[in-house]
């Protein structure tokens, strides 16, 4: 256990199941770390189950936004959830796969919720005493990794408390599946998560078409589930600047910025498709786009740069350290998102970054929910993935703005307050969860 802290009598606990926590750098630990250092605000304090991750450290922000929180941490003999390399450097995948490595993700595949669930249920003496001791007035798990709803499930099962479960993404009903499923570990998923959702004294869920899709699903009552979003939080991110940056862009073209890597899940085929439209009608507008992204783009993504001619127009940058990426994004003309077209139920991690700055925002995404969020912030525009002349015609309009010297997208003088999206008011919404649960117990 780190950063440990003594009790305080005056404030309810709340174990939080989190197998993904900071300084592991996955999207999934930054909302149970946002959560964490915002609910002692709320009477509750804070108690966080998670992995262990020695392979990174917390930034120095990090570190005391931590301090006095109690964390327990559950060290695995090994961790594949590292990033590997993709690239051999020009966007192409190495052909040679070790059948160490076949046999790891046939294992996977036929394991059901995901591999972490043989740590837990191997270790899951030692982490039941961990939680008895913690005397939790209450237990919240989020996943994914699916296991952690599973331990959480079965840590208030045993222990007899109020459960939270937390679906930070689909699980069984989602359009596209982010891991390769057997039938067999498919079948058992839905018996699982069937039991998650009936053992839960409350779900919460990050988008609203979500939620809407499993209470259907289920048939919940409206009490049983609420939409939590995800949010932006300014105070974790240490403002460093990055003096290099200004390097790595031309100012007088239209820097689109990708805050990410292109891949599967966030292709670059819209934007590239209606790139390639502009670059028809006008090459010169289009030749002043340069969209940067980090990290180099998987090689379906790069086939597709490539084959449409459109290599000057994009730029790959190393990954950007968390304490410089709001000096980053505040560089950038306007800032791009886009999500794959299956999954219309998503709301991308990186729009609450987005949101952290105020940069216009060009979304490319087949979530509503989205365009409701940009409307009520006043932050940008979006526009459907299949809408490819639109998007051509919008791009060229942004390429005419900059020249002018206009602003590229309108913001209203009485620009609404943005704190709705902000980690502190959607804490405080759980804290009020978590209040009504224990007041009802």
């Amino acid at each position: 256990m780190r950063n440990c802290s003594n009790s305080d009598t005056h404030m309810k606990t709340v174990l939080m199941i989190a197998p993904y926590f900071v300084p592991r750098r996955r999207v999934g630990s930054l909302r149970p770390f946002k959560f964490t250092i915002h609910l002692q605000k709320f009477g509750y304090k804070p108690v966080v189950l998670t992995l262990g991750n020695p392979g990174d450290r917390l930034t120095k922000r990090e570190s005391d936004l931590l301090k006095g929180i109690d964390i327990i941490e559950i060290d695995p003999p090994f961790d594949r959830t590292s990033p590997a390399p993709v690239s051999n450097g020009d966007g192409h995948k190495d052909p040679t796969e070790s059948f160490s490595e076949k046999l790891l993700l046939w294992i996977d595949k036929h394991t059901p919720l995901d591999t972490w669930i043989y740590l837990f249920r191997t270790r899951y003496s030692q982490i039941y005493w961990h939680a008895r001791k913690v005397r939790p007035d209450l237990i919240w798990a989020t996943g994914d990794p699916w296991s952690g709803l599973w331990l959480g499930e079965k840590l208030a099962a045993d222990l007899s408390k109020p459960f939270v479960a937390d679906f930070r993404d689909p699980w069984t009903l989602a359009n596209v599946n982010v891991r390769k499923r057997s039938y067999f570990s498919s079948g058992i998923d839905s018996e699982f998560e069937k039991k998650v959702i009936h053992s839960a004294d409350k779900i919460t869920f990050t988008s609203k078409k979500t939620e809407k899709n499993y209470s259907g699903h289920y048939r919940l009552h409206p009490n049983k589930t609420q939409t939590v979003y995800n949010s932006f939080d300014c105070t974790i991110k240490e403002h460093h600047a990055d003096p290099s940056w200004k390097k790595n862009k031309n100012p007088d073209l239209l820097n689109l910025m990708f805050f990410g890597r292109f891949r599967w899940l966030s292709p670059v085929t819209p934007v590239a498709e209606a790139l390639h439209i502009l670059k028809k009608e006008s090459p010169f507008v289009a030749s002043q786009i340069l969209i940067h992204s980090f990290g180099e783009p998987d090689p379906e993504n790069y086939s597709v740069i490539n084959k449409l001619g459109l290599n000057k127009n994009f730029v790959f940058h190393d990954p950007v350290v968390p304490e410089k990426m709001l000096s980053v994004l505040k560089s950038a003309d306007m800032l791009l998102l886009s999500t794959n077209e299956e999954r219309k139920e998503i709301i991308p991690a990186k729009l609450w970054d987005y949101l952290s700055v105020e940069v216009p925002i060009f979304s490319i995404a087949p979530n509503g929910e989205i365009e409701e969020i940009l409307m009520r912030s006043k932050s940008g525009i979006q526009v459907y993935p299949d809408y490819k002349n639109e998007i051509a015609e919008l791009l060229g309009s942004f390429v005419t703005a900059k020249k002018n010297d206009d602003s590229i997208f309108s913001m209203d003088a009485d620009m609404p307050d943005r704190n709705i999206y902000e980690a502190s008011h959607t804490t405080k919404q759980l804290a009020t969860i978590f209040d009504e649960i224990i007041n009802n117990a």
